[in-house]
């Protein structure tokens, strides 16, 4: 397993203990270049969350799908931790 799917086990686990909507993109044909790893409702918004290890770096089209996501005031968030999560969460 790598670093980031065991971060990726940890935050689903984490977002079903406090009963928070989610839902993992699957990558693959026909899906939108760059689209984050998953999406969660919270406090009313839908927020993108892109998981990468700590060392991870993320691609041109992921970078410009964040933009988007800043223009368009959705929240986005590159999470490297379970940390990262509950710092958004809690």
């Amino acid at each position: 397993m790598t670093e980031e799917t065991n971060i990726k086990g940890h935050c689903k686990y984490y977002l079903r203990i406090k009963r928070i909507f989610f839902y993992h993109n699957l990558q693959g044909v026909g899906c939108f270049r760059g689209l984050p790893d998953m999406g969660m409702h919270f406090q009313g918004q839908v927020h993108y969350l892109e998981i990468k290890n700590p060392k991870g770096k993320m691609s041109d089209n992921q970078l410009n799908f964040q933009e988007q996501c800043k223009e368009d005031g959705i929240p986005y968030h590159i999470i490297r931790s379970l940390e990262d999560l509950r710092e958004i969460v809690d």
